[in-house]
């Protein structure tokens, strides 16, 4: 480690294809696309989504949530740091808010890494009894990639950016071709090929609704980009081009391969939604797919898993050392790798994170009920616990979201044209406002727990923000928050 805490991340090196990488792996798009359409279709807690509509839930949440991504494209194009959001809000609303705000932002992200390594590690383990017959437990899995992921993070950002890319790109364009056969054949029995799921009347309003607020999880991550800031060659030019064209190239992605399932279903909402997982169902069946594909659709998925994984370890070490650096986390966080120069105490913290997540549900048999509704059959060891974390961690980022619209409203009031950015801001306040709500209403045991847990998150990072102003000032460096 280095002797000096205060060290430098690595400068100048990340391009505008690495900057790129960092937000569209974080979004994970093949992973979305494979695990969360199915709520946007209307597999929910509520039993509401959009149906046969979905690709316009998608296309509403999009323009919604590039409202966020314009207001933070605008901050990234001022501010420099690789604190990303928190430090955005400190300079809207001051050091105290800027904490708590890092508090729950960077809080979220541990508990996200945490759940992308059960889900790696069981889906893997599912993937190795089925194709292959081998029986691997899934914790050894999961911390099987944990190492391998640490590794990328720790050894350098060009690293992490580079296996990003190649994993996004693998998988992302693998499954791209598979939607363009399935919508070249015109869909189930040659017959479905329509624009019914681009008509927002094909659904009633409140389902729609419904299924805009689900869509919302699908973009999450896209703003990780200005976590590179200082690692980048041109962070003024790259980093909120990086933001705003993550969103604008995973969006028509979703766009693609949603409507491709829609017709690949025979738009019949109801089987699209019972399939659970609609992408492997249609890869795995025969009219589109065989066996074989079924099983590499499946290591893609793992592969953009991994990705995720990579992209949101890397954001949030960053975070957590800019936070430390000014003095607003333990000091020790600050310090950096003397040869590669990445947080490397940072990722250390995320690495104990995660192996106590994987201990917890290894050795309690899953944290929580592992009960279906059919007698007798159990969810994975991992999946309860994968299901609660991902919602923490989905309605922590969709809070910060909301948060920075709002102080991007009134931080920017004097920097931007002001009509773009009052319907921008407003347009992210809804979308993230809704996205929250969609997480917490109706939500069924044991999500019911995690708006209280939540709160309680969010209740520490207030006493740690008093805490941690009163006892100092917060120092004064060339590292903290400024217009550039």
């Amino acid at each position: 480690m280095s002797d000096n805490p205060s060290a430098s991340l690595g400068r100048a090196k990340v391009t505008m294809s690495g900057v790129l990488a960092q937000s569209v792996g974080f979004m994970g798009p093949v992973f979305s696309v494979a695990t969360l359409l199915p709520l946007v279709v209307g597999l929910s807690a509520t039993g509401r989504g959009a149906g046969i509509a979905t690709p316009v839930a998608i296309v509403i949440a999009g323009i919604g949530i590039f409202g966020a991504g314009w207001v933070i494209a605008q901050y990234a194009k001022r501010i420099h740091l690789c604190g990303s959001l928190y430090e955005y809000i400190c300079d809207a609303f001051g050091p105290r808010a800027g904490i708590v705000a890092g508090w729950l932002y960077y809080g979220a992200m541990a508990v996200l890494a945490a759940a992308t390594f059960l889900v790696l590690g069981g889906q893997t383990e599912e993937f190795l009894r089925g194709a292959f017959g081998v029986n691997i437990a899934w914790w050894v899995l999961a911390l099987g990639f944990l190492v391998l992921v640490m590794a990328a993070v720790v050894v350098g950002v060009q690293v992490s950016v580079k296996a990003q890319l190649a994993l996004v790109l693998v998988s992302a364009a693998v499954v791209a071709i598979f939607a363009v056969y399935v919508i070249a054949k015109g869909g189930q029995g040659g017959t479905s090929l329509s624009a019914a799921p681009f008509n927002p009347f094909a659904i009633d309003g409140l389902s729609l609704l419904y299924g805009v607020l689900y869509s919302f999880n699908m973009y999450i991550g896209f703003e990780s980009a200005a976590n590179l800031a200082e690692e980048t060659d041109d962070p003024k030019r790259h980093v909120p081009r990086a933001v705003l064209w993550s969103l604008t190239i995973v969006g028509v992605y979703f766009i693609l391969t949603s409507y491709s399932q829609a017709v690949g279903f025979g738009l019949n909402a109801e089987a699209w939604k019972t399939s659970l997982f609609p992408l492997q169902a249609l890869a795995s069946g025969p009219e589109f797919g065989s066996a074989w594909f079924g099983h590499l659709v499946f290591v893609i998925i793992i592969l953009d898993v991994a990705a995720v994984a990579i992209g949101v370890c890397v954001a949030a070490t960053r975070g957590l050392l800019s936070m430390a650096r000014a003095g607003r986390l333990p000091v020790a966080l600050a310090a950096t790798h003397p040869r590669f120069r990445t947080p490397v105490v940072a990722a250390a913290l995320l690495a104990a994170v995660s192996v106590a997540a994987i201990a917890l549900v290894a050795l309690t048999d899953g944290v929580f009920s592992r009960e279906t509704a059919q007698p007798g059959v159990l969810q994975p060891q991992w999946a309860p616990m994968f299901g609660w974390m991902a919602g923490f961690a989905g309605a922590g980022l969709a809070l910060m979201y909301l948060t920075m619209c709002v102080a991007g409203a009134r931080g920017l009031w004097h920097d931007v044209n002001r009509t773009k950015l009052v319907v921008a801001a407003t347009a992210g306040v809804l979308v993230a406002g809704g996205a929250v709500f969609g997480v917490v209403y109706k939500a069924a045991s044991p999500l019911d727990t995690v708006p209280w847990a939540l709160g309680a998150w969010i209740a520490a990072g207030v006493i740690w923000a008093l805490v941690v102003t009163s006892r100092r000032p917060a120092p004064v460096t060339e590292d903290e928050p400024h217009p550039v």
